[in-house]
């Protein structure tokens, strides 16, 4: 292995990325013989007639594509080509849009910090979702580079002139289409090419949301988006709690402070609380004027906001977990009214809310998106600060689904629908109905320019227990059976969540999705190991050997004399053998051990090393390790001139659990220095 080089290519995975891709489009992209005019500009709010300029904006051709691009920036060789054949493919195409990058330094893009250079290079990939009309409303996430036929601008401009920004051009066909009730999303009008056609020159500007609207209902009383004139009408609140009046009462107590110009009513369903319980809520019900559904029965969250429904009067149903609470900051009840007014768009179905941790401003759920993996909460953990993947932790977007722990829908949707799947009791119930929804050619939508907080499962406790986990992977599997369109088996992507991104972990960022050889499910070997020491595998094995004899003299020594234990480590070597297993997890049938291993005092670039899994019964299977980059692992041996080359000591092995059978195991490592050989125990686990 050339160290520099994979250092290099571990630290760069979109460059990775570029280079198979580069190689996966090597074929010809054929002329489809429509022609092309690109035209640069500034900003999105440039006027069409300033952009076109005055003599190109008064004889526009109808059959040629106008393609506008951001000035300062550069066209992939492909771009017209490949735009060209998106208009070919799709015939009802209004506007084709494609992604986009950034040029930068290696530091500032990769945080190479080498003495090399490597000039200018390739990343921080914008991988932009389908057509999202209340994302492209919130901000311009079209972006750098779009194209329109001429037909379609002469259309516009005959409507509302040609003083219209380039930005309200694209909306007000987003807004036709969005109009639309033929049970579509839009990917046929507005075509999204997955490719980066375009690199910014000015890094600087990434985080810049273009045309950006904090509250796109500041200056209306109505919903105007999708075309049609829509008034607020009542809320029923709708709240499933079980003997939980502290956190319940701190619930409705914030809610009622921000929700004093609107007409709501509350509604709360209880499963079962205690006696003593039931009176005290009750009690806290009848002066709050609150309906209290209340029924002994098994914990079945559909069930209970099912009920809710079938009780409610209002127009809207808010679902509200009893945890949550309305921050201090949020108590103006803005958010509500914005929640509301989405749910009464003719276009929209499920609306979500970001949610944050109780603590801090950690964020909890900012939508849901449906991956590889399953359906996963985006930005989960990570601090409610700046720009996180243009403006998710900011600007409302269009999502498949957002969790119901504060979820609105208008009364006749959610009839329409059917209400929540009572097959599903306690997981996935959400994502289900946002499914539906979306089936219904609707659109789901999380508000994140606002945010609630939620002390999440505090009523109902943690899926951390192997019982929890084995339910959950069973509703998962339900969820699927349900909609095998969404199922992983089927890769169909989330049209919100581009395929580029990560697929294969819950990645709560926005991370490509390159595979490492590490990152990939791996095939065990199994081995035949004969410990009898004149045996010709004896030379072969002689590190497990010899590991067998120390673990034997050094549970004697810690026994007697652990100072003579310590001595004996440092005489064998075993000391300078440093590692630490983050996890070793079973998720959907796939083992991940992860972690890192460094041998100190040693060249770590020189060393190779096998993974071994065994059973008390010596019954191996060996691993192939490959290279991982861990930076927190270089960073514990900086100061040790003579421990180098640390950055790729990472361990990552998955495999499915199906090829060992169940029962107990113990994880080493063996590693080869020079013509040394050494065993080291890593850690233990049970499947």
């Amino acid at each position: 292995m050339d160290y520099k080089k994979e250092l290099f290519a571990q630290c760069t995975p979109y460059l990775q990325w570029l280079k198979d891709r580069e190689i996966a489009n090597t074929a010809d992209i054929k002329d489809t013989g429509k022609p092309i005019c690109v035209f640069p500009f500034s900003s999105c709010k440039d006027s069409v007639k300033a952009v076109l300029g005055k003599s190109c904006a008064e004889r526009i051709e109808r059959e040629t594509i106008y393609l506008f691009v951001r000035e300062d920036g550069v066209l992939c060789d492909e771009a017209c080509a490949l735009i060209a054949r998106a208009f070919s493919e799709h015939r009802e195409a209004l506007v084709v849009y494609a992604d986009e990058d950034y040029y930068g330094t290696p530091k500032e893009l990769y945080s190479i910090e080498e003495k090399t250079t490597h000039g200018l290079l390739r990343g921080e990939p914008w991988f932009k979702p389908e057509f999202s009309p209340d994302t492209l409303e919130s901000f311009f996430y079209i972006g750098s580079i779009f194209a329109l036929k001429g037909q379609v601008i002469t259309e516009v401009l005959d409507a509302f002139g040609g003083d219209m920004p380039l930005c309200e051009l694209v909306r007000s066909l987003s807004r036709r289409v969005a109009a639309m009730r033929d049970g579509t999303h839009g990917e046929d009008q507005f075509v999204h090419i997955s490719e980066t056609l375009y690199t910014n020159n000015k890094l600087s500007g990434k985080n810049e949301l273009d045309c950006f609207k904090q509250d796109i209902f500041e200056k209306t009383d109505a919903v105007r988006i999708g075309g049609t004139r829509a008034n607020l009408g009542r809320l029923s609140v709708i709240i499933p709690s079980k003997d939980n009046l502290q956190t319940l009462k701190r619930c409705i107590e914030t809610f009622r402070q921000c929700a004093k110009d609107m007409d709501y009513e509350l509604i709360i369903v209880d499963n079962g609380s205690k006696d003593d319980n039931r009176m005290r809520i009750n009690a806290f019900l009848e002066e709050c004027g609150a309906k209290y559904l209340y029924e002994k029965a098994e914990f079945n969250f559909s069930q209970m906001c099912n009920r809710g429904a079938k009780a409610a009067e209002g127009d809207f149903l808010l679902f509200l977990n009893d945890d949550i609470e309305v921050d201090e900051t949020q108590s103006d009840g803005r958010w509500l009214a914005k929640m509301t007014r989405y749910a009464a768009m003719e276009h929209v179905g499920a609306v979500g809310i970001k949610l944050r941790y109780p603590d801090g401003n950690l964020i909890q759920h900012a939508g849901i998106t449906n991956m590889a993996v399953g359906p996963a909460h985006k930005l989960c953990g990570m601090p409610d600060e700046g720009n996180l993947y243009h403006g998710h932790n900011l600007a409302d977007y269009n999502m498949l689904a957002v969790t119901a722990a504060c979820m609105m829908v208008s009364r006749k949707k959610f009839e329409r629908a059917g209400g929540f799947d009572e097959e599903l009791a306690v997981a996935y119930n959400d994502v289900e109905l946002c499914f539906r929804l979306y089936q219904m050619g609707l659109y789901n939508v999380v508000v994140n320019s606002a945010f609630l907080v939620h002390h999440e499962s505090l009523s109902r406790g943690e899926d951390t227990t192997p019982e929890k986990q084995a339910r959950l992977l069973r509703e998962k599997r339900k969820l699927y059976d349900k909609h095998p369109w969404a199922s992983p088996k089927v890769q169909m992507p989330d049209p919100f969540y581009s395929p580029n991104l990560v697929q294969w972990e819950k990645d709560a960022a926005y991370h490509i999705n390159y595979q490492y050889p590490c990152d990939k499910t791996t095939q065990l070997k199994p081995i035949t190991v004969e410990l009898k020491p004149f045996t010709k595998n004896a030379k072969e094995y002689r590190p497990l050997l010899m590991w067998f004899i120390r673990i034997t003299v050094q549970s004697k020594l810690k026994q007697s004399h652990v100072r003579l234990a310590k001595l004996y480590n440092k005489l064998t070597g075993e000391d300078r053998h440093l590692f630490h297993i983050d996890k070793i997890a079973q998720e959907d049938g796939i083992v991940t051990i992860d972690g890192w291993h460094v041998l100190r005092k040693r060249n770590n670039a020189k060393l190779v090393k096998k993974l071994w899994i065994f059973t008390p019964h010596f019954n191996f299977y060996e691993a192939e390790l490959f290279p991982k980059l861990r930076r927190d692992a270089e960073a514990l041996f900086a100061e040790e001139h003579r421990t180098v080359n640390t950055a790729l000591s990472g361990i990552c092995v998955k495999f499915d659990a199906a090829q060992i059978p169940k029962g107990k195991y113990s994880v080493g490592i063996v590693v080869k220095c020079g013509h040394r050989r050494q065993f080291v125990i890593l850690d233990h686990f049970e499947l």
